[in-house]
């Protein structure tokens, strides 16, 4: 079979289409999998993509609920959330855009931030305050003269904005826009609390609460903006059950549904849990596994 209707082939099979997209969206080349490919079947081929996959990730359930901010596996995670979520959609013909996704700068994004440290310039205390007065309008449990007096005072802050005034209002606003367990920084670094976001987002709202960002969510969506599915389905609450519903926040509840569904979405991927945690390939061990397996 000739290269080109070796990839239209590739194209026109929906598993295939996502299992090669993910591979090369996190690292595979496209000359590894053609050698792959070679002296394989169809089915071979395919299984042998599933495989790798998993033997990428090197990873157990309990690591994957384990996994935060800092771990190289996240992202990776998160994206094979996703393309898994549009792939497995039955009886449909989308596809995950990984034109859309070699487009973006992704990133990892709190979906509930903790608080604005990272804003160190006046211009985005303004622009945090700003967006954050904007969306106080919508929430319903904020009564209104506290509501009044609250934007009365970051109006006064935000024509004479200060580092002092700024973080007195963000620990005002953090109350605000939290529920108790919220507020506590427990988890807050944890895969559960994390998505995928294009980190052009401005740093104002990237250091946002989640109603703020909920809001700005829907609106790109509506203005056609590429969100990935499972970030879209964060803020909208798919994963959260009806009688756990709080729309403004994003509580314990909504963590363990999110993560809950990741893992049940990645499962396939995952190795069996007496598998050892600390057997996880390195990067050189990946590289070197993937080779071997494109000359078998």
């Amino acid at each position: 079979m000739d290269l080109h209707s070796l990839v239209l082939g590739w194209y026109d099979g929906r598993h295939l289409y996502h299992w090669i997209g993910y591979l090369i969206a996190t690292g595979t080349s496209f000359r590894d999998l053609v050698s792959f490919a070679e002296g394989r079947t169809k089915r071979e081929f395919a299984q042998g993509l599933r495989d790798r996959i998993r033997k990428q990730l090197r990873l157990t359930e309990a690591a994957v609920r384990d996994l935060t901010y800092a771990d190289r596996h996240t992202e990776d995670v998160l994206l094979l959330m996703n393309v898994e979520s549009v792939r497995g959609t039955q009886g449909s013909s989308e596809r995950y855009s990984f034109r859309d996704h070699a487009a973006g700068a992704w990133s990892l994004e709190h979906i509930h931030a903790q608080n604005a440290e990272r804003l160190n310039k006046a211009e985005q205390w303004v622009e945090w305050l700003r967006l954050h007065g904007e969306a106080l309008a919508h929430l319903p449990h904020v009564p209104q003269a506290y509501r009044e007096d609250l934007l009365r005072r970051i109006g006064g802050a935000l024509k004479s904005i200060t580092e002092a005034k700024f973080r007195a209002l963000e620990q005002e606003l953090l109350e605000v826009y939290s529920t108790s367990e919220e507020t506590e920084t427990t988890g807050v670094h944890s895969i559960a609390n994390l998505t995928l976001l294009d980190r052009n987002l401005n740093s104002a709202l990237s250091n946002g609460f989640f109603e703020v960002k909920r809001r700005a969510i829907i609106a790109w969506d509506k203005a056609g903006a590429y969100i990935p599915v499972c970030t879209r389905n964060a803020f909208l609450k798919y994963y959260t059950a009806a009688e756990d519903q709080q729309i403004h926040f994003w509580s314990a509840q909504d963590r363990e549904g999110y993560l809950d569904e990741l893992v049940a979405t990645v499962s396939p991927y995952l190795l069996p849990p007496e598998e050892p945690e600390d057997s996880r390939l390195t990067g050189e061990d990946r590289e070197d596994g993937q080779a071997e397996g494109a000359e078998q």
